[in-house]
């Protein structure tokens, strides 16, 4: 476990295409079922600016690891646009803990040298995304434990547990 952060929960992807990145997924690891929000409006804060987003975001889950996937569907310029500018279609973008306290965890990273990048402005709870001089493109999101996010999470995790290989792409949350 980090000292600073605390465990892993999350492996967070970007993505070219989402849906054939969650089909490599179901295909090749036999992952999910995978739980897709659709071309939703995000306000978040990128270094400090507003931005707007388009994006669609899928969650499954391998054993206790959630992964995410992200497509950003407009140009504006984020995290998530700095980090396909010169990557492969699919590949690891963050990892996320989730804690009790976002600002005390943003406060103890910042002591460490920890910058925060990406704040999420709209949803349930806060989530700040973090990266380190002296590794940039080692991001880590640290998002609060918001009843409806825990429920979601929790949710996703069980039906994976069980899941027979049917309907591998669902859209909506499970809740």
């Amino acid at each position: 476990m980090s000292s600073v952060f605390g465990n892993v929960r999350q492996i967070g992807l970007m993505s070219r295409d989402i849906d054939r990145s969650m089909r490599y997924f179901v295909d090749r690891w036999g992952m999910g079922p995978w739980f897709v929000l659709r071309n939703i409006s995000n306000s978040m804060l990128y270094h400090g600016n507003p931005v707007e987003l388009q994006m669609s975001i899928a969650m499954a889950n391998c054993g206790d690891m959630q992964f995410e996937i992200v497509m950003q569907h407009n140009d504006t310029q984020s995290l998530y646009t700095d980090a396909l500018a010169h990557t492969p279609d699919l590949h690891v973008q963050h990892v996320a803990v989730w804690v009790d306290d976002v600002a005390a965890v943003e406060r103890a990273s910042h002591e460490k040298g920890w910058r925060s990048i990406f704040e999420t402005k709209s949803g349930p709870g806060r989530s700040v995304f973090v990266t380190h001089p002296d590794e940039p493109m080692v991001c880590i999101e640290v998002s609060d434990c918001d009843p409806f996010k825990e429920k979601v999470r929790e949710t996703i995790r069980e039906i994976a547990e069980n899941w027979d290989g049917a309907d591998p792409i669902r859209d909506g949350l499970p809740v």
